[in-house]
């Protein structure tokens, strides 16, 4: 029978297990390295750019490619735990203890938030730009343009948070 990754992995589908779910240990040692995930990334993909850069022969400012990477691993790791921390790990709390944390709602909620987010900081940009003709266009622009470079990295840190309490819940509860 194949694992059902979409399945909590303390979870079992059989009725005569008892229903366990992931530890508070399990879950804290899933946020120690899950929310570096998505800065690291950064980095490696800053990295495979200024190599592709130079194998290309393309022309790119090297000032970008040494402060974007101490900005990802200084300010970005530090705003990613803070944010996990401070959103994140309630959500997960929450959902282990009504018995339905699995990778479907690990990345619902991310993507809600990262919506949220984004839906929140899209009103600022048009807030202070001159008026439209049609400010919900204006709106939909922003928050396309912002949810491209935020969805991506929140549903990166969801699914290695995912993949962390699998691997670490399977290493305990087995």
């Amino acid at each position: 029978m194949s694992e059902n990754p979409y399945q909590s992995p303390t979870c079992s589908t059989d009725s005569s297990q008892t229903r366990r779910s992931p530890s508070n240990a399990v879950l804290w040692r899933a946020y120690l390295f899950a929310p570096g995930v998505a800065p690291i990334a950064f980095v490696l993909m800053v990295v495979s750019i200024i190599f592709t850069a130079d194998i290309f022969k393309i022309d790119v400012n090297p000032a970008s490619f040494l402060i974007l990477p101490v900005l990802a691993l200084t300010v970005g790791v530090v705003v990613c735990y803070v944010v996990a921390g401070a959103i994140g790990m309630p959500i997960a709390f929450f959902l282990r203890n009504r018995g339905q944390l699995n990778a479907y709602t690990i990345h619902g909620a991310a993507l809600a938030w990262a919506s949220v987010f984004c839906g929140a900081i899209s009103f600022l940009f048009i807030r202070d730009a001159p008026q439209q003709a049609q400010p919900v266009f204006g709106y939909l622009i922003a928050f396309g343009y912002l949810m491209c470079g935020v969805a991506p990295p929140v549903l990166l840190s969801g699914t290695a948070f995912w993949l962390l309490v699998r691997k670490y819940g399977r290493v305990q509860g087995d």
